[in-house]
């Protein structure tokens, strides 16, 4: 009998994601609601190394903005990864263009430069999304298509770096993420920054005309973040939120429909987010502590795991393993489920969406193959030392059952067969 069952192991179920939305966060929320008698014309949130950013309702709603802020053609292809959330494929669409895939690099996970230079003639701009606070080597992406407008989906890159600069700060367009569960875990909120002042304008226009959240949404917004945050921390996570959000994610819908944008930022979620970026970067060094202590004392394959590259700095975000076949993903799972910590599968179903809603045609292998063998396990900054020894002894025993054991190492990977078209644990925009 499995003993992941038993009530105490549930109990203290690590989540795979920190959401920091606590009561005093409702209470100010709530507050501010109330209280704001009117907000400004033009909402920025001022982002370290990248500078005044409008804020926006989500990083999917900052694309779709973004996009139609560059103004381009009608049915424009934007090169995008397959390996990403597939809300990007939908905001790509909203916008009014149509996504071409993109192979990734297995060491990044980002955009591979080498396939974009294959497609880089069927393609009008470009969309570099920043893999699990992994950095895409935008320098050579921009090699790889010269002359094309790049977006930057940072939505898990804040705070990370390629040489001196940082996340946000190479392309025309650069949406951000502030949704619980990333760094600053605000419940929804985003921000644009535009290097040209013409986007600007645009955007600022685009963000206008939408519709402005009233008090009695705001105060909805604000209740349902904290509940949705008491579900996915500890004790709750494991008695009951782990269940309904793997049931959540069984129901979502990958289609266009899925991006469309509801209106202005709360101003809630964005005075929030203002105020925790002046303590993120301790966050992210505490992350980071952990992922090099994970890299110190995992006895997994070296292939398995996700180095810096050179240059480069990783805010760690997530913590990727990489295995050879999806059979061995769920056998690491549910080994590590069974000793009290939760994994996720990120974007496994994605080609299947890709197939089925965008027109992906089966020409990213490795992306493919990657979707089907990542396991993400437990990396946020609000694991204390024992969960973190506990989180590496559980991945060196699952590894020396499941590493010595490969089942069905010769699978093979189709366009659009993947077994399954939703995320156990998905990782959103």
């Amino acid at each position: 009998m499995r003993t992941h069952d038993s009530s105490a192991t549930m109990l203290s179920l690590i989540p795979t994601e920190h959401w920091e939305y606590g009561l005093s966060d409702m209470i100010r929320g709530l507050f501010t609601a109330v209280a704001s008698s009117h907000r400004e014309e033009h909402s920025y949130i001022s982002i370290s190394g990248v500078g005044p950013s409008l804020a926006v309702r989500s990083a999917r709603a900052g694309i779709v903005l973004g996009l139609k802020a560059l103004g381009l053609p009608p049915g424009a292809a934007v090169a995008v990864p397959l390996y990403c959330c597939p809300v990007v494929f939908s905001a790509i669409k909203v916008a009014g263009y149509r996504a071409r895939f993109i192979d990734v690099a297995p060491d990044t996970y980002c955009l591979s430069a080498e396939d974009l230079g294959a497609k880089s003639s069927e393609v009008d701009a470009v969309m570099a999304v920043h893999m699990f606070g992994n950095m895409c080597d935008v320098q050579a992406l921009r090699e790889a298509a010269p002359g094309r407008p790049f977006i930057e989906d940072c939505a898990q890159a804040l705070g990370s770096r390629f040489g001196d600069r940082v996340a946000g700060s190479f392309g025309e367009i650069a949406a951000f993420s502030f949704r619980s569960g990333k760094y600053l875990s605000v419940g929804e909120g985003g921000a644009v920054h535009c290097s040209q002042k013409e986007f600007e304008s645009k955007l600022s226009q685009l963000i206008g005309e939408l519709p402005v959240p009233n008090r009695l949404e705001e105060c909805v917004h604000v209740v349902k973040t904290y509940l949705r945050s008491l579900l996915r921390q500890k004790p709750l996570w494991g008695l009951v939120g782990s269940r309904l959000w793997r049931a959540y994610n069984e129901r979502t819908s990958h289609s266009p429909r899925s991006s469309l944008v509801p209106g202005q930022v709360y101003e809630t979620d964005r005075k929030l987010a203002t105020h925790r970026l002046s303590s993120v970067g301790s966050s992210i060094e505490r992350q980071r502590a952990i992922a090099d202590y994970y890299l110190r004392n995992l006895t997994v394959d070296s292939g398995m795991l996700c180095w810096e590259t050179p240059g480069t700095f990783f805010n760690r975000l997530q913590f990727p393993l990489l295995l050879s076949t999806p059979e061995q993903c769920e056998q690491m799972a549910e080994h590590l489920l069974e000793n009290g910590i939760s994994a996720a599968r990120p974007y496994k179903g994605v080609a299947t969406v890709a197939a089925a809603h965008y027109g992906y045609a089966g020409d990213c292998p490795q992306a493919e193959r990657i979707a089907q063998t990542v396991l993400v396990i437990p990396c946020n900054h609000a694991i204390n030392t024992a969960e973190m020894e506990r989180i590496v002894t559980s991945v060196n025993q699952a590894w020396a059952q499941v590493g010595s054991h490969p089942r069905n190492a010769g699978v093979t990977f189709v366009a659009g067969t993947s077994a399954a078209a939703n995320t156990t644990d998905t990782v959103r925009a």
